[in-house]
């Protein structure tokens, strides 16, 4: 990856945290500790600056799914998809160990993903103790509860990111009856204490102008929501290929986001949609990268395969891997602005790079 997009990442991350200090007027409670975040980050950006001058290639950011277990069972689940995929789980001791090097590192952003985070019962404990990484935690909302609710309010570098399909008959559609009441009474939860939160939006072509309608979103910033992960939605399961947001669809996507960074108090970032300003796909380490709850480290959690695996090395060797090496020596072949999620749409390309030696 080249300089210039490294410094483009890097100062992307910079300014989102900048952009959190306005936010951060609706508690300002929060204003030291986004103060405190921007300088950590800055500093995390030169240990990673370091290890590239020294040959060495490390993603300002990681998704790591800390379990395969989950309470729900929704429809068109990447994680559920992949689980077929079988080696030794990490023990505690080594998850909290990849956490240390990451730190080390200089990787400052964690994605906490699954499964279903929450079910690790110790993971409010663990985040405790890396005050310097921030952690979106992406959750169900269904174990959200008063025991985790005071863990929040200790920990301001946990950010909950509830799921959601949209209303009520779209989200318990996909996610099965009674979810949307649950998470409704969740996202109360956590404004009544105060807490920042952030959702996370699957969008297909069922939710599209749902999710893009200015009164859906408006109802969420009002009730707390500081932060909108918008997803497209990525065809894992057979016969769900019509699901997939048209091209029309995705460059709307883009320019709605973009009006509502304007007119909302929060922030927005549109998955794959966003990394076009950086050239194409962030994965295999150009941005970020994800490691499995079986420890392999793989391009992206969309893109289940791997060369590395975090039982056998160190998190400082699996960033050498040839497998990410070879993806991001051909990016341009991962183009997202007309085929949404590249390394979906070229996964036997991908898949083929772990048989070559």
């Amino acid at each position: 990856m080249d300089k210039a997009n490294i410094a483009s990442v890097d100062r992307s991350i910079i300014d989102i945290f900048t952009r959190s200090l306005q936010i951060a007027s609706k508690n300002p409670s929060y204003i030291p500790f986004v103060l405190k975040t921007i300088s950590t980050q800055k500093k995390a950006s030169k240990v990673r600056s370091a290890f590239e001058e020294n040959g060495l290639h490390v993603p300002p950011f990681l998704i790591y799914s800390i379990t395969n277990k989950c309470n729900l069972k929704c429809k068109g689940c990447y994680a559920e998809t992949h689980n077929s995929i079988t080696n030794n789980q990490m023990s505690p001791e080594r998850k909290i160990s990849v956490l240390e090097e990451a730190r080390e590192l200089g990787i400052g952003v964690v994605l906490l993903a699954g499964g279903e985070p929450l079910i690790e019962k110790d993971i409010l404990t663990i985040t405790k103790d890396f005050p310097e990484i921030i952690f979106p935690l992406f959750t169900n909302g269904l174990l959200i509860d008063e025991e985790i609710i005071r863990s929040l309010k200790t920990q301001k570098n946990v950010i909950p990111v509830v799921s959601l399909e949209g209303d009520k008959e779209m989200t318990d559609d996909r996610r099965g009856d009674g979810v949307f009441k649950k998470v409704s009474s969740a996202l109360s939860l956590l404004k009544s204490n105060r807490i920042f939160y952030g959702v996370s939006i699957t969008i297909s072509r069922s939710n599209f102008d749902l999710i893009i309608n200015e009164e859906f979103i408006k109802d969420l910033v009002e009730n707390g929501c500081i932060l909108f992960f918008l997803v497209e939605y990525v065809p894992v399961e057979q016969g769900t290929e019509e699901q997939e947001i048209t091209q029309e669809q995705r460059e709307k996507l883009k320019k709605i986001t973009d009006e509502f960074s304007k007119k909302f108090l929060a922030l927005f970032i549109a998955f794959p949609g966003s990394e076009e300003e950086f050239g194409g796909c962030l994965a295999a380490g150009r941005g970020f990268l994800h490691i499995s709850a079986h420890g392999d480290v793989e391009p992206c959690p969309f893109s289940p395969f791997s060369d590395s695996n975090l039982n056998k090395l160190t998190l400082k060797e699996a960033l050498k891997s040839e497998l990410l090496l070879k993806i991001r020596e051909n990016n341009n072949m991962l183009t997202e602005v007309s085929s949404g999620c590249a390394l979906w749409k070229n996964r036997d390309w991908v898949e083929s790079l772990t048989s070559k030696k």
